[in-house]
């Protein structure tokens, strides 16, 4: 490769990096706030609410490990929380709750395909 090719391919690497990062810090502040609603979700009474805010919150803990497992999440839920208004929480809530729902369906249509290729065994 010329040497010329360098310089700029060394910019536009550097000016990428940013970008990639912010994008990661809003994927990781997206889900800390799901797992503040799933924990707030799972201290109400209804049954259903609890057992879906434990999922929720279950989720997307796992969701933060596999992608930063040196995260301090007990630091991050304490900025979000003290940044999330109410109408914040109903917001987060259906968008969360709504991620939850996906990936629950693909799981029951994956769980569906495998009891097949068992069943036909």
């Amino acid at each position: 490769m010329s040497r010329k090719l360098w310089p700029p391919l060394l910019v536009a690497a550097l000016t990428f990096i940013p970008f990639q990062a912010m994008a990661q810090d809003a994927d990781t502040v997206a889900d800390v706030r799901c797992v503040a609603v799933g924990i707030r979700s799972a201290e109400l009474p209804d049954s259903r609410q609890k057992s879906t805010g434990l999922l929720m919150a279950l989720y997307f803990i796992g969701r933060l490990d596999g992608r930063d497992p040196k995260l301090d999440l007990e630091v991050m839920l304490s900025e979000q929380l003290s940044k999330m208004t109410a109408a914040d929480f109903t917001a987060e809530a259906i968008r969360c709750g709504n991620s939850l729902a996906t990936k629950g369906a693909q799981i029951t249509h994956v769980g569906q395909d495998l009891l097949k290729q068992l069943g036909a065994k």
